[in-house]
């Protein structure tokens, strides 16, 4: 019997240290809940742990020892890249290698993955013999990544992307325009008459058609094109690789138009918007993402502006209107300032012929080149600029000044109506302290002021509650609906609590005839309001024929120009003091 080599001996053990080590660390990598792969690469043989298999739901029976079936289970997306990294790690550009992918599991879902692995030995040419690595479960990671990221650049009330993913969107479509010679449009909607529905029905319906508008408006664009809110009733659209005709960009905005015309189910009812949009292009327009998003508002302030449910390009005569209306926005600022503001006064004469007692307030613009301007010149701007709160204090301190001259020395019951901007009525608060401080200060009893609302002001939960406060009424202080009939009005406004006039429009009066449907309308709209209690005006009587029906319909009061012009407050005074007995609004004014 010849004895052991011992050479063969230490060389065995050897060996078995090896294979012994390698179960210590790959037992040390599985008890961190890893899978462990060994690759013996020019072999062709791949052997995978217990825990590895565990991870996709195989058995040591599913899977042959072979490197390309676990490749072929890699989601095709990510073959290329993790090829690519284990590559560059082949060609020792990485010390390690590092992929992260998805791989199917047995049951056909999909896991991700992050793979490490780290070649232990090469040839004597630097050709890798053997490589070993783990798997890592990274699923849950991915899963908290992607809503996460979502949440960031989607709305989460349409499910559009927002502004952030917008931006980068556009940004890159910008790049490859550039590059290749191509154009694109940015189309800015803004939904007409949604802040209307959204106070009437309430912010569920508002919510509701929102959603419904932003599935309007994508199934108007092309795959290739993207749409996303921006927050409110705002909406970008972004037509991308365009060939440069515009006649493409209009069909699209035909089809928003068209599209967002078409009645909403709401609330178990048909209710109906429009959609404005305003069109810019690139590079015509502007050649950066700022100026591109500044063009695309000043055309949709155009279109809003020519009357709404349409679209407007953004040329060179939107781009210097918007100019003019900056320009004019920084004169607004200095106006208060010059005392450039001043009050004209409108009377509202009784049907009865008896004496007036009651005005309106019209705030005019003595504009230093531009002349005399009303207030559709300028409110909108006051509004967006902040100057409104300020310009109504003002309004307010004038009239009550006039106020109370003319109470004193004219007219003791005259009352002033005035028209106040839901931003002020809102900053003026719903507490009886603020009202009785405010009536203090202005120095007039509430009998001598009537506040003018409108329906969308009055279906503003904030200014609602503040209009039925009791302090109000206990002061004597007037709150009338005024234009009624110039839109979608709702008769079940008048029964608004603390109102005690309606005042009907003069669209409301442009087509009254004797013996039409309208005259029967408005009879039925003065018979309605004086079951709720409310004294009734006719606003915009232009004819003496006019005058004479809306008489013969019992409306309470009329006033227009046929009766009496607006006037500064000296012509006021003196046309008061000659009308102290006031004709019948039938008869030629005076």
């Amino acid at each position: 019997m010849s004895k052991p080599d011992p050479l063969q001996a230490a060389l065995a053990a050897a060996v078995h240290q090896l294979h012994a080590a390698d179960e210590v660390w790959k037992l040390a990598l599985e008890a961190s809940g890893d899978g462990v792969w060994d690759w013996y690469i020019q072999a062709g043989v791949e052997l995978y742990s217990a825990g590895f298999l565990q991870i996709y739901g195989y058995s040591p029976d599913d899977l042959e020892a072979n490197p390309a079936i676990i490749d072929s289970l890699t989601h095709p997306d990510d073959r290329e890249q993790m090829s690519r990294d284990r590559q560059a790690h082949f060609d020792g550009l990485t010390p390690v290698y590092s992929n992260e992918h998805r791989v199917r599991c047995k049951d056909g879902s999909w896991k991700w993955v992050q793979t490490r692995g780290m070649v232990i030995a090469r040839d004597e040419r630097g050709r890798p013999l053997r490589m070993v690595g783990t798997h890592t479960d990274i699923t849950e990671r991915k899963r908290v990544e992607a809503l996460t990221w979502r949440q960031a650049n989607y709305d989460a009330l349409t499910d559009l992307p927002n502004r952030r993913l917008l931006a980068e969107r556009l940004g890159n479509e910008m790049k490859k325009a550039r590059r290749e010679g191509r154009h694109l449009a940015l189309l800015a909607l803004d939904l007409d008459r949604f802040k209307e529905v959204n106070d009437r029905l309430g912010h569920d319906a508002g919510d509701e058609l929102l959603r419904q508008a932003a599935r309007r408006i994508a199934g108007c664009i092309r795959e290739v094109d993207m749409v996303a809110r921006l927050g409110g009733d705002e909406f970008i659209v972004l037509l991308a690789d365009l060939q440069g005709e515009p006649s493409s960009v209009e069909r699209v905005a035909n089809a928003l138009v068209n599209s967002l015309a078409q009645p909403f189910a709401l609330a178990e009812s048909q209710h109906t918007v429009s959609v404005s949009v305003g069109i810019a292009l690139f590079p015509a327009d502007a050649d950066d993402a700022q100026h591109l998003f500044k063009r695309a508002d000043q055309a949709l302030y155009a279109a809003k502006h020519a009357g709404r449910s349409g679209y407007r390009f953004a040329g060179r005569a939107v781009h210097e209107a918007a100019q003019a209306r900056s320009r004019l926005g920084a004169e607004l600022r200095l106006a208060l300032e010059r005392q450039e503001f001043c009050l004209h006064f409108q009377p509202v004469l009784p049907a009865n012929g008896g004496a007036c007692t009651q005005a309106e307030v019209l705030l005019r613009w003595r504009h230093p080149v531009l002349g005399l301007l009303g207030p559709g010149s300028f409110l909108a701007l006051a509004e967006s600029s902040g100057l409104i709160c300020e310009i109504g204090a003002w309004v307010l301190q004038d009239a009550a000044a006039q106020l109370k001259a003319w109470r004193r020395e004219l007219q003791p019951e005259l009352s002033l109506a005035v028209n106040l901007s839901g931003t002020q009525l809102r900053e003026w608060g719903c507490s009886v302290t603020d009202w009785a401080a405010r009536l203090l200060r202005l120095g007039v009893p509430g009998s001598g002021l009537v506040l003018d609302l409108r329906e969308a002001q009055l279906r503003d939960p904030q200014i609602r509650g503040l209009m039925q406060l009791p302090a109000l009424r206990a002061a004597g202080i007037g709150l009338a609906l005024d234009d009624f009939g110039a839109g979608d009005s709702m008769l079940h406004s008048l029964r608004h609590p603390g109102l005690s006039q309606l005042k009907f429009s003069r669209e409301l009066l442009a087509d009254l005839r004797p013996g039409t449907r309208e005259a029967d309308w408005l009879a039925a709209l003065v018979q309605l309001a004086g079951t709720c209690g409310l004294n009734t005006v006719a606003k915009g009587v232009e004819t003496p024929v006019q005058a004479r029906m809306l008489i013969d319909l019992g409306v309470g009061a009329l006033q227009g120009h046929h009766l009496a012009p607006a006037m500064p407050a000296s012509e006021f005074r003196a046309w008061l003091d000659r009308h102290k007995n006031q004709l019948p609004p039938g008869a030629a004014p005076g």
